[in-house]
């Protein structure tokens, strides 16, 4: 059900399944590594350790594997690619004046090197079929980690070694904030396929799911930013199939749940806007904020992050300089210190200036952009969606610096532009004499 039955061929694409007809041991290796980008889908929202070591195999034998001309030629024509290699080129270029120690330097770039997934997987998974295959790894995993959230909540689960969840906050492997913001694109991508489902039970099936997940965002998992993600990805779902008489209903759910929130003052999504309001409310009149404040702490870096950027707007204080020019500016003063400031835009201009903010949004910019040039219309809505869910996340938390909220954004990026194709002109028609 999650993985669609969709042809092993490509058009103008090398078929390159397990059969006979093989001519070397590269193309065998070559369905290996699919099937390592595929595993990786599941593994985001698992374990960092598989992650890591997924991540280094599928770079190392693509580098390593040959069939240079047809890998440039995948790359030269996908713009995502060529943004992805700008962005890890800064990152390289910031390296050589940054202020951080070596040790955070190199931090920085191990973890840009996720970056160089996007080209890898936009070459790998060409063939529809291999990206179905990924799509549906990551959903499959995200079921998973919903039936155990439930589990929690319904008390059937204890807290463990295991797993991060009690029956307060009940999420499987990663932390309530990377939790909901999984679960609510998870959401979106099973509306997309009960909306396209071919059959009335398989529809109403993949809808329950989704109103599963739903409620598992809104009403179990204390994730705020997650919240506000799976609100605008349903705004968007609404709006792309129903059109204007989409956004008149999402405009009416909206006030409805308004309504049922301050109508259950003892409901998780009540307490979370108060809780948030009373931390904006502190902030505003000069408190301090605690080390348990979100909202607080996150204006107080917001505030001093800004300062940062304006000494230094041009060129910034170079890869992984950020706590170090934190530190510097704000020790001895009272301010919490830290070593991210949760946004990813302010975290690239201290690093890099102006060209950070600009090739960052750049690269969302260009995923707008082309995502109807997607294969299918799932493809261009999954691709939409993955902007929504990171220009918002990339305003709350530090999207590429956080390890699992960055992978799942290089991740779904190769996976779904692997289907852009380069839109070619018609020829005019000849005029008859």
């Amino acid at each position: 059900m999650l993985e669609r039955r969709l042809p092993e061929r490509a058009a103008g694409y090398e078929h390159n399944a397990a059969i006979p007809g093989f001519r070397t041991a590269w193309e065998r290796a070559e369905v290996l590594l699919k099937w390592a980008a595929v595993l990786l889908g599941c593994s985001i929202p698992i374990s960092v350790a598989l992650d890591n070591i997924l991540l280094g195999v599928i770079l190392f034998f693509w580098l390593a594997g040959g069939g240079y001309r047809r890998k440039l030629a995948a790359i030269r024509g996908n713009p995502v690619a060529w943004m992805a290699l700008a962005l890890f080129a800064l990152f390289v270029a910031g390296s050589l004046y940054s202020i951080g120690p070596p040790r955070e330097v190199v931090d920085a770039l191990v973890r840009a090197l996720r970056l160089l997934l996007i080209p890898a997987l936009i070459y790998l998974m060409r063939e529809p079929v291999w990206r179905e295959r990924g799509t549906a790894a990551f959903l499959a995993s995200m079921l998973v980690t919903l039936v155990v959230s439930y589990l929690y909540w319904f008390g059937v689960l204890s807290s463990n070694e295991w797993l991060k969840g009690t029956r307060l906050d009940p999420v499987a492997w990663k932390a309530h904030i990377t939790h909901n913001v999984f679960m609510a694109f998870a959401a979106f991508l099973l509306a997309q396929r009960a909306h396209e489902a071919k059959t009335r039970w398989e529809s109403i099936i993949l809808g329950a799911l989704c109103a599963a997940a739903i409620a598992n965002v809104l009403l179990m998992v204390p994730g705020r930013t997650g919240i506000i993600v799976l609100l605008a990805l349903f705004v968007y779902f609404l709006v792309r199939t129903l059109k204007g008489r989409g956004l008149l209903i999402a405009g009416v759910g909206l006030v409805a749940l308004a309504g049922f929130t301050f109508a259950t003052p003892n409901s998780m999504l009540h307490r979370r806007i108060t809780l948030a309001d009373e931390e904006f409310a502190q902030w505003r009149a000069g408190v301090p904020p605690e080390a348990t404040s979100s909202v607080g702490l996150r204006l107080e870096f917001l505030q001093n992050t800004l300062a940062i950027i304006r000494g230094s707007p041009v060129l910034g204080v170079g890869t992984g300089g950020f706590g170090k020019a934190y530190a510097d500016r704000f020790d001895g003063t009272g301010a919490p210190a830290t070593q991210n400031p949760h946004n990813e835009m302010l975290l690239m201009m201290v690093q890099f200036g102006i060209a950070g903010f600009v090739l960052l949004a750049g690269l969302f910019a260009t995923q707008w952009r082309l995502a109807p040039r997607l294969e299918t219309p799932s493809e261009t809505a999954a691709a939409r969606a993955l902007v929504l869910t990171f220009a918002i996340t990339s305003l709350l938390s530090s999207t590429l610096l956080d390890h699992a909220e960055g992978f799942f954004f290089v991740y779904m990026s190769g996976l779904l532009f692997a289907g852009y194709r380069v839109r070619v002109p018609e020829a005019p028609a000849q005029r008859t004499r």
